[in-house]
């Protein structure tokens, strides 16, 4: 859950293999390497769930891994 009309900052870094998830309808899309810290932003304007998953075959069943954002008002 992440509020929304607000820059918001994500810091990405793996443990174990690269991991690539995408939220497509945010324009996200961001990779996390082990070893390696990237950086990427985020502001919508919107209210609602975004749905997106792993776009990378980095372990069994990662293809289908769920990814769910919940941007609402700060209010």
């Amino acid at each position: 859950v992440l509020p929304m009309e607000m820059t918001i900052r994500m810091l990405v870094s793996s443990e174990d293999v690269l991991h690539s998830w995408a939220v497509p309808s945010l324009g996200l899309k961001t990779d996390a390497i082990p070893g390696r810290l990237n950086q990427t932003t985020l502001m919508s304007s919107r209210p609602g769930l975004y749905y997106g998953q792993c776009s990378e075959i980095c372990g069994s069943n990662h293809s289908f891994m769920p990814i769910v954002l919940e941007l609402v008002p700060l209010k």
